[in-house]
């Protein structure tokens, strides 16, 4: 499965997890542009999508998780930059605030390779 063949089939959390937190559409464009505020609304919006595609458990995300889940579903190609990027942004995404944690592990991933960023 490619990136954008992920991303599709994850498309559908936009409006769940936008409608759970009240986050406004400018805060879910913005990301697109690598705009990350630190807004609970973003923050928890981040939160909702990793627990419905089962990334995080009790505020906790479950770094290997990305590994073997890339390795099943997508394409080889990707899976040294998934592999990278998980590294990096273990060691960026640090709080022990689930909806910060999410947000953190977001903007990290986008910073560091924006392809593999997958929120909707």
């Amino acid at each position: 499965m490619t990136i954008e063949e992920l991303k599709k089939t994850i498309k559908n959390l936009r409006k769940v997890c936008s409608k759970k937190n009240d986050t406004p559409k400018e805060l879910l464009d913005g990301q697109f542009r690598g705009e990350f505020p630190q807004d609970e609304r973003l923050m928890c919006y981040m939160k909702c999508i990793m627990i419905a595609t089962k990334a995080m458990k009790n505020d906790v995300i479950l770094w290997d998780f990305f590994v073997k889940n890339a390795r099943m579903i997508l394409l080889e190609e990707y899976i040294p930059r998934v592999e990278s990027v998980v590294e990096t942004c273990k060691k960026e995404a640090t709080s022990t605030e689930g909806c910060e944690v999410a947000w953190q592990f977001g903007k990290c991933i986008y910073e560091n390779d924006k392809e593999l960023y997958l929120a909707p």
